[in-house]
């Protein structure tokens, strides 16, 4: 999955690479999915398809994969179809040096741009060749700017366009933030974190340095770093690169990054090519969050919820409204009687006209209704702010003042039992959230599972196992059945067994080959290690410091007993000279690679460090070993079941870290 949006140099770059495209004709358009949108275009003279795949404020990707497409196209895609169909591609340009590309296309009428905003929420835009917009794929609206059908399409404030800072802007610009100097050139400077960061790498200035801490000479490291770092950009001199963790692609980037260079890198031809790796991953992820019920019922509750919510805000100051009402009916009691007995006595008279014209001079009057017997009244309160009210001239004074009062009660009820209604909901939305989290443990536990069966899994992984410095598989039982499988499946001619010198201990099988095969020479170094991991999965490791193991020939171990004993399962028969060990209990785990699938190996400290530059340390100690490879497993990225297997047995404590944060 991209972890990051698109840069603006991004988008630079990007804008460079799909110059190949002019020219192109565009064929049908379909929308794939919520945010995807795929364009099918053509080379005429040299017959060539591929597929211009839009990914909505994400990033876009030249591909040709195959997509399904849906038999019902969207009313987007189909309006796409309808003004860009056979249209050939023009123009392709980065607004200024912002995340957006205009896509001109042209045909008879005139000449069609294509919109694609990569900022806030994304979007995907049809304008007409009158810069009016035809179709949005998002309707949008801002203080300065609309987009929706038949506006004029007004792109966002102009961004800092880095190519023309000088060195004076640069320092105005810099000495405004209170930040450290990472945030202040990500942020002030509109760069992305990553950029950012390589910026503080090639200028040598640590990138948490608070800016009032900047020495002048480190000001001119840094503008000068990011004037090397232009320059690449203006010359075009683009190395697009894959950035992999693990086996998952979590970045590209237009050339070598020092930022990454404890990472896996990939080249690829074009960033533009490249970003199609991210293509399926992502799509996927929104179709698991798509798919769950929990999720949509949450999203539901908490909709009637600020419904419930707004109600309740309407009533309580319609409450206010009413008792107000009656309260000012009440205070112009004998002025308001006085109108009263005046509109009848108009009410008898044939030519009302002037009479009325007349009562509506009157300053308590704003307005009268003689058709549905409504006389609107403007009421001084006690502040002296004027209050419209209404009331009904056929009825008394008090009437009129008991009948807002009556409805300020029905409102109080109303308002008792929306409350009542929010509680629930509030209860419902809390328990649907534990439920939410219970879901989200057993996928994450579930992912965890089908991560490891997925794996490519290995012969020796049954067993206790590590592979030496010098290449050798070195496998032990886990319990006693398991011993007795290791020493008489893999036992050979040429190998070598060790145990430790205690009782409760695994039986340790060296091979003199490698974990595929081949065959390599058992050294010294190898034995000691074996050695190690024999004391350091035996009941040594809950009671000692240090313990004593030795190692064989295969034909000094048997299986017979001597004349009138017992051999219990697991158990073996050492006979004829043992080869020492004094052995410091203290191993090491980390993650290793084999054959391109990452293991987690717990081994003597040698043996792991010679395989990874990121593992933990660890010795016999008194915290529980389910919590350490909670705290490991976290580290690493990998099910805390994965850990305790290839953990030793009994309390663990955790010596140091190396590449890893714990």
């Amino acid at each position: 999955m991209l972890k990051r949006e698109l840069s603006s140099f991004d988008i630079f770059t990007i804008t460079h690479e799909l110059q190949k495209i002019k020219g192109y004709v565009i064929e049908k358009t379909y929308q794939i999915s919520q945010s995807e949108i795929i364009i099918k275009i053509k080379n005429i003279k040299e017959k060539q398809k591929e597929v211009l795949f839009i990914r909505n404020g994400d990033f876009i990707s030249l591909t040709k994969k195959d997509f399904k497409t849906p038999q019902k196209p969207s009313v987007f895609a189909m309006t796409l179809r309808k003004y860009l169909q056979n249209g050939r591609i023009k123009q392709i340009n980065q607004h200024e040096f912002d995340r957006i590309i205009k896509i001109i296309i042209s045909k008879k009428e005139g000449d069609y741009t294509l919109i694609i905003e990569f900022f806030s929420e994304g979007n995907i835009i049809l304008l007409d060749p009158k810069n009016q917009i035809i179709n949005p794929f998002i309707r949008q609206s801002w203080a300065h700017r609309k987009i929706k059908g038949r506006e004029v399409y007004s792109p966002p404030p102009s961004q800092i366009n880095t190519f023309n800072i000088n060195f004076d802007d640069f320092i105005e610009i810099i000495r405004k933030s209170t930040s450290d100097i990472v945030r202040t050139i990500a942020v002030n400077l509109s760069l992305s974190g990553v950029i950012a960061e390589e910026i503080c790498i090639l200028s040598d200035v640590d990138k948490n340095k608070k800016i009032n801490d900047l020495t002048e000479g480190e000001y001119h490291a840094i503008y000068n770093s990011l004037q090397v770092f232009l320059k690449k950009f203006l010359n075009k001199k683009f190395e697009p690169m894959l950035v992999k963790k693990e086996s998952e692609y979590i970045d590209i980037i237009p050339f070598k990054f020092e930022s990454y260079k404890n990472y896996n890198l990939e080249k690829t031809d074009k960033m533009i090519h490249g970003l199609e790796k991210f293509i399926i991953q992502k799509k996927q992820v929104k179709e698991e969050k798509k798919e769950n019920k929990t999720d949509l019922e949450i999203g539901r509750l908490n909709r009637q919820l600020k419904q419930q919510k707004d109600t309740i805000i309407s009533l309580k100051e319609k409450i206010d409204e009413k008792k107000n009402e009656g309260d000012l009916i009440y205070l112009h009691y004998k002025e308001i009687e006085k109108l009263l007995y005046k509109i009848n006595k108009i009410l008898d008279l044939k030519d009302k006209e002037s009479e009325i014209k007349e009562l509506k001079e009157n300053d308590l009057v704003d307005d009268i209704n003689l058709d549905n017997n409504i006389l609107v009244l403007k009421l001084k309160d006690t502040d002296n702010n004027f209050n419209k009210v209404k009331i009904n001239f056929r009825k008394t004074v008090s009437e009129n003042a008991d009948k807002s009062y009556k409805e300020n009660k029905k409102l109080k009820s109303k308002l008792h039992g929306a409350e009542i209604a929010l509680e629930k909901t509030n209860e419902k939305i809390v328990k649907m959230n534990k439920m939410r989290e219970s879901e989200k443990k057993k996928e994450e536990e579930l992912k965890e599972k089908e991560k490891i069966k997925k794996e490519k899994s290995f012969w020796f992984e049954k067993y206790r196992w590590f592979i030496s410095s010098d290449d050798n598989i070195v496998i032990g039982g886990r319990d006693s059945k398991s011993n007795d499988m290791v020493v008489k499946k893999y036992l050979n001619p040429g190998d070598r067994y060790a145990h430790a010198d205690i009782q409760g201990a695994p039986s340790i099988i060296i091979k003199s080959q490698d974990y595929k095969g081949d065959k390599t020479n058992i050294s010294e170094k190898t034995l000691e290690e074996a050695c190690i991991f024999a004391a350091c999965n035996s009941k040594a490791w809950k009671q000692f410091a240090e313990a004593e193991a030795y190692w064989v020939k295969p034909e000094q171990v048997s299986k017979t007993p001597e004349s009138g004993e017992f051999l219990p399962q697991g158990a073996f028969v050492i006979r004829g000279k043992r080869n020492y060990y004094r052995c410091k209990l203290e191993l090491a785990v980390g993650l290793i690679e084999i054959d391109d699938t990452i293991k987690v190996m717990t081994g003597p400290i040698s043996s792991v460090e010679k395989r990874t530059k990121k593992y933990v340390i660890i010795e016999p100690g008194g915290t529980k070993k389910s919590d350490i490879a909670k705290k490991i497993a976290k580290s690493f990225e990998r099910s805390s079941d994965e850990l305790v297997k290839v953990l030793p047995p009994g309390g663990i404590s955790i010596v140091r870290s190396i590449g890893v944060d714990l």
